[in-house]
């Protein structure tokens, strides 16, 4: 069993080795598509509020049938909230947004990084693709699922003064980090053919490297403009988490016994 200190030491330097490996295997122009779509998504979502807020704007105008100045004020703030509401969103959901539209790039980043790392060769097809595709979004809804309710459990820890909003921070921020670098992980599983069982199975044995990856990937969120700098960082975490997968595996002899199960 690979110990705690061993898979943080891993996860913490394989970021540094991620930017070579992007380098040399010549993976910099795949960064453009996720500020594209973050650039798309962002525009879209402000689009939708700006648009949500208007509609009802010209709506309670049409009911109240006056023009008043203090209406006029209120539904003007109507509009500014909805649009505020649509960037909060953008802010929080944005960069989950974006790994999702980004799995068949970051899949292709993951083999990259193996084929550069061991040799090993692989050929992707539009059906596996697909499939793959598939198999990510069943997961990360699984994940989110999960995410939500454990994040909706830990906010109960605010009921104790101090103390108890101190722990929810925390086990916010571990919680966020152990699914974000499950998520990042799962793409050397997907290519090893694993199922979702063997996978989850597999990360939790890594969860501390499945810590590490999410919480380094995690701190954007809380810079100005994070969801972009989170965009790019993805990429960047899929790398050093499948470096990191790939280094631990091989130090693991008893993995094998645990897939033979």
């Amino acid at each position: 069993m690979v110990s705690a200190k061993d898979q943080i030491i891993s996860g913490i330097s394989s970021y540094r080795k991620a930017f070579k490996v992007i380098k040399e295997a010549k993976m910099g122009k795949l960064f453009i598509f996720p500020l594209v779509f973050s650039i798309v998504i962002m525009i879209l979502l402000l689009s939708i509020g700006y648009g949500s807020g208007a509609a009802l704007q010209d709506l309670i105008h049409e009911k109240m049938q006056t023009d008043n100045a203090w209406l006029s004020v209120l539904t003007k703030s109507i509009e500014v909230i909805a649009t505020l509401l649509a960037f909060i969103v953008f802010i929080y959901l944005g960069g989950t947004i974006v790994n999702i539209l980004m799995s068949p790039i970051y899949t292709i980043m993951s083999e990259k990084t193996d084929t550069y790392l061991t040799g090993r060769e692989y050929n992707s097809n539009i059906k596996q693709t697909i499939k793959d595709i598939g198999r990510t979004l069943i997961i990360t809804l699984k994940n989110t699922i999960k995410q939500f309710i454990l994040l909706l459990l830990c906010l109960l820890l605010n009921l104790i003064p101090l103390i108890g909003t101190l722990l929810s921070v925390v086990m916010i921020y571990i919680i966020n980090a152990y699914y974000f670098g499950y998520g990042f992980m799962d793409y050397t599983n997907e290519r090893a053919k694993r199922n979702e069982k063997l996978s989850s199975k597999i990360t939790y044995r890594y969860k501390y490297l499945a810590i590490t990856i999410g919480a380094i990937y995690t701190l954007p969120l809380y810079l100005i403009c994070g969801t972009f700098l989170l965009a790019v960082m993805g990429g960047i975490s899929t790398v050093a988490a499948t470096i990191a997968q790939i280094e631990l595996e091989s130090q693991d002899p008893e993995l094998q016994t645990l897939i033979q199960k």
